[in-house]
């Protein structure tokens, strides 16, 4: 991850794919899909290459993609993918929300557990966004190589989502108009 001084701070370098507009996006676009990984934020990847992926797989509506890079402060972010204190407060968190929401009786699913976890831990804690890491493979993509020991994925597929744009400086274009 690429990591510069911004106002001071420590900041991330993000990269943020959407699909071509005739227009440059002055600010990321929130993702409020109920399958989000993380919930309701402003997602970027830290990985040039898994932001093309991603405008390829799924942002091309419009025929093309951008890429947009901005900078994340790092303070306040959860860093689970390289903080084992942090990922466990992550997990530690996922579980007790699941445990409490059933408790509830209806169904648990992704969004009520990013909703619960938002607005009763995130938010009270100032926590600002999330470091993640998944696993970084796309079966039905066979033409990718991830490793170069399948299947030995040890490429990390590491987004940030946001849950506030204070925290998020220098956001501009980076590649318009990518097919591929």
């Amino acid at each position: 991850m690429k990591r510069e001084i911004i106002n001071g701070k420590t900041s991330i370098q993000g990269f943020h794919t959407q699909e071509n507009r005739p227009y440059a996006l002055t600010a990321p676009v929130k993702c409020v899909d109920s399958k989000a990984w993380l919930g309701s934020g402003y997602y970027f990847w830290t990985d040039e290459t898994f932001a093309r992926y991603w405008g390829i797989d799924y942002k091309m509506k419009t025929g093309s993609y951008d890429i947009y890079t901005g900078y994340i402060e790092e303070n306040n972010l959860l860093n689970t993918t390289f903080c084992e204190e942090d990922y466990f407060f992550l997990k530690n968190n996922i579980e007790k929300a699941i445990k409490r929401i059933k408790k509830i009786p209806k169904e648990v699913n992704l969004k009520q557990v990013h909703r619960f976890l938002q607005k009763e831990v995130w938010g009270k804690l100032g926590i600002k966004g999330i470091i993640y890491d998944d696993l970084p493979h796309n079966s039905y993509k066979k033409n990718r190589t991830y490793s170069l020991l399948d299947p030995l994925y040890y490429n990390k597929r590491i987004q940030i989502v946001v849950f506030t744009l204070d925290c998020v400086n220098n956001f501009e274009e980076y590649l318009i108009e990518q097919t591929s």
